[in-house]
C-alpha cells in the first residue's frame, strides 16, 4: 500500500511517496513546481540513473547482467531498481520526512546496501533580498554492508513545471562545460566540449541529434521546439561547490535546480517521447552522480566530465544533497 506523506511551511508545500520515495508534487503558494507526468515521477533513481548499455556491467572480477527493463528500445536497463520499492518513514514531521530502504541481491546486482532520502522544507537566508525565502532540500545517502565494493549511482527525476502549458515558452540556463552525444538508443558515444564564446547563429539550420550548437544552454536562452533528453557533464560551480540548474517560466518566475559536489552531472528531458497528454508539459531536470552507463565504464570522475560511478567499499558511505526553490 502506497502512503502519500503531505508536507507544509509557510507558502511552500510537497507530496512524498512511499514506494520509490518519490517527491511527486512540490508547490509554491498557488504556483506548481514539481508535478507529475506518469514518467519516473520525481523517483529516486539508484543504484544507477539513466542506461547501462544492454545491461552488462563488470566489476570486482565478474560480469553482471541487470534485466532489460527500457521496452520501448530493448537494449537497456532503465533508471535503477528502486522506482517500485517500498520505503520505510523513519522520521517524521510537518515540513520533513525521511525513508529507508533496503537494497540485497537483486537480480544483476549481487551488492547489499541501505539508502535514505530526507525531504525537508526549509527556509534559507537570501543575501541578495535579505530576506529568507523557502526551498525543499533533498539529502540522499547510500551505505554498503557487503564485503566487496558496490558500483553506485544516485539520481533524482523531478518534473519542473515551465509556468505555461508547454516548455516551449520557457526559458534555460543549463551550466555545464561538456554535452554526452548518444546513438539512436541513447547509449552514451562520446563527450563533446562546448567552445568557449559560442553562440547560435541567428539563420542556423538545427539539428536537435547531433547539433552541438543546439545543446549549448550555457547561458540563459528560451527552449522554443528544441528537443532534449540529454546529459551535460562537467558542470560549473559556485563558491559553495554547487551547480545550478535555471528555469525561467513564461510568467516570469525562475526555478532553480541546485546539487552539491558529489553530483556530476546533469540529464535534461523535454519530455517529447510521453503521450499527447504529457508530452512537453514539463521538463525533467535531473541531477545524477554518475552519467549514463556510467556501470560499464569503470569507477571514479575520468577526465573531468564524470565520467564513472562511485565505488562504495564496505562498510562506506556516499553522501549527496539537492534543492529546488522558486523564485
Amino acid at each position: 500500500m502506497t502512503d502519500l506523506i503531505e508536507l507544509a511551511l509557510g507558502d511552500d508545500s510537497a507530496v512524498v511517496s512511499t514506494t520509490g520515495a518519490a517527491l511527486l508534487n512540490y508547490t509554491v503558494g498557488d504556483r506548481p513546481v514539481v508535478i507529475q507526468m506518469s514518467a519516473f515521477d520525481g523517483a529516486v533513481l539508484a543504484p544507477w540513473p539513466n542506461r547501462v548499455a544492454d545491461g552488462r556491467y563488470d566489476c570486482n572480477g565478474r560480469s553482471h547482467q541487470l534485466p532489460i527493463t527500457e521496452a520501448s528500445r530493448g537494449t537497456a536497463a532503465l533508471h535503477g531498481l528502486m522506482e517500485e520499492t517500498r520505503w520505510a518513514v523513519t522520521e517524521r514531521d510537518g515540513a520533513s520526512v525521511r525513508l529507508r530502504t533496503e537494497l540485497t541481491d537483486s537480480p544483476g546486482y549481487p551488492f547489499t546496501l541501505s539508502l535514505e532520502v530526507a525531504y525537508s522544507l526549509i527556509e534559507r537566508e537570501d543575501e541578495e533580498e535579505s530576506a529568507s525565502r523557502g526551498e525543499l532540500l533533498v539529502q540522499a545517502s547510500a551505505r554498503n554492508f557487503g564485503q566487496e565494493p558496490a558500483p553506485f549511482g544516485f539520481g533524482f527525476h523531478p518534473w519542473i513545471h515551465p509556468g505555461a502549458d508547454r516548455v516551449d515558452q520557457a526559458q534555460l540556463h543549463v551550466p555545464a562545460d561538456t554535452w554526452v552525444e548518444t546513438d539512436a538508443r541513447l547509449i552514451p558515444q562520446a563527450i563533446r566540449h562546448f567552445d568557449t564564446g559560442s553562440f547560435i547563429p541567428a539563420d542556423h539550420e538545427p539539428n536537435e541529434a547531433s547539433c552541438l550548437l543546439c545543446k549549448d544552454f550555457r547561458a540563459l536562452r528560451a527552449l522554443g521546439p528544441a528537443v532534449l533528453n540529454d546529459a551535460f557533464g562537467t558542470p560549473q560551480r559556485g563558491g559553495d561547490g554547487w551547480s545550478r540548474v535555471r528555469l525561467r517560466g513564461a510568467d516570469d518566475r525562475t526555478v532553480i535546480i541546485g546539487m552539491d559536489e558529489n553530483f556530476r552531472a546533469w540529464r535534461i528531458c523535454t519530455g517529447d517521447e510521453l503521450d499527447q497528454g504529457h508530452r512537453r508539459r514539463a521538463i525533467a531536470i535531473e541531477p545524477m552522480t554518475c552519467p549514463p552507463t556510467a556501470f560499464a565504464t569503470g569507477s571514479g570522475s575520468g577526465s573531468g566530465s564524470g565520467s564513472g560511478h562511485d565505488a562504495i567499499g564496505p562498510r562506506g558511505k556516499l553522501s549527496a544533497e539537492w534543492a529546488i526553490a522558486l523564485r
